[in-house]
């Protein structure tokens, strides 16, 4: 994982994040969590509940959750214990030095997933050739990623037309692809698995009603002004202060829409190893 995360670990991102469960962030998986014995890695687990449910699903297996950043690890150890799920471990660690990490080896794993994952690294290319490298023969490669130029909203509005230009072009001045939703399977094919090996879907969150809009729009109006996000805009000469202000605003005002919509595209890849 980089250092250079957009958007650290301020309470509205860990919110959003926290929100995350196997149904609504990883349903392409659900089909291959057909026995209770599979062994899981987690690559970047953030706090851990997605993880966690994924250990709940396998009560004869057992789920490893790595991530980079010690803080959200302690978190996810927490979440897990408050939840009682014993199956589960959180390591620091991430993708690129594996190696380090106590119980992982090459080729140990039924699944490995990665949720939002890819967006945030420079190289992709090299992590997804980790995947495969720690997945069994039969087993399957899991990754889900957004795309943000994909990402709509109604009714209209040029704030938020802004804030996804800015977003954008933050990620992308950091060495990332803030789209590559839209590309994991060639990101795959790339890292040798075939395309008749991996089943490409497509995923998305809605947020319309009150409750809904009040969760996604109230945590971007929060993130864009006290997360990292809000550093990297600045530093990176991509807008001042005041701008961040108006794309909080135009957050805030969308939330009190009541025809508000606002639509979130995910990319979806199961890669299987054949061989």
């Amino acid at each position: 994982m980089s250092s250079s995360y957009m958007h650290g670990h301020h309470a509205s991102v860990l919110r959003s994040h926290s929100w995350r469960t196997v149904e609504n962030s990883c349903p392409h998986l659900l089909p291959y969590l057909n026995k209770s014995d599979l062994r899981i890695l987690d690559v970047g687990c953030g706090p851990g509940t997605i993880t966690a449910d994924l250990a709940a699903r396998v009560p004869d297996g057992s789920v490893l959750g790595i991530d980079p950043s010690i803080e959200v690890i302690e978190k996810a150890r927490k979440y897990a214990e408050d939840q009682g799920v014993k199956n589960v471990r959180f390591e620091l660690g991430d993708i690129f030095n594996w190696k380090q990490v106590t119980g992982i080896e090459k080729e140990s794993f039924d699944v490995v997933h990665a949720h939002q994952v890819l967006q945030h690294l420079e190289d992709p290319l090299k992590a997804m050739g980790k995947f495969k490298e720690l997945v069994k023969v039969g087993g399957v490669v899991a990754v889900r990623d957004v795309d943000y130029s994909a990402m709509n909203h109604y009714p209209d509005h040029p704030g938020l037309h802004k804030w996804k230009k800015t977003y954008i072009e933050v990620a992308q001045g950091l060495g990332f692809d803030p789209n590559i939703g839209k590309r994991l399977h060639a990101v795959a094919m790339e890292a040798g698995f075939p395309r008749s090996d991996i089943d490409a879907t497509v995923g998305n969150w809605v947020f319309s009603t009150p409750d809904e809009r009040e969760f996604w729009c109230g945590l971007w109006a929060e993130r864009t002004l006290k997360s990292e996000f809000r550093d990297k805009v600045i530093k990176g000469n991509h807008g001042t202060q005041a701008d961040l202000e108006e794309l909080s605003q135009a957050w805030k005002e969308m939330e009190k829409k009541d025809d508000g919509w606002f639509l979130v595209i995910h990319g979806e890849v199961i890669c299987h190893r054949r061989a």
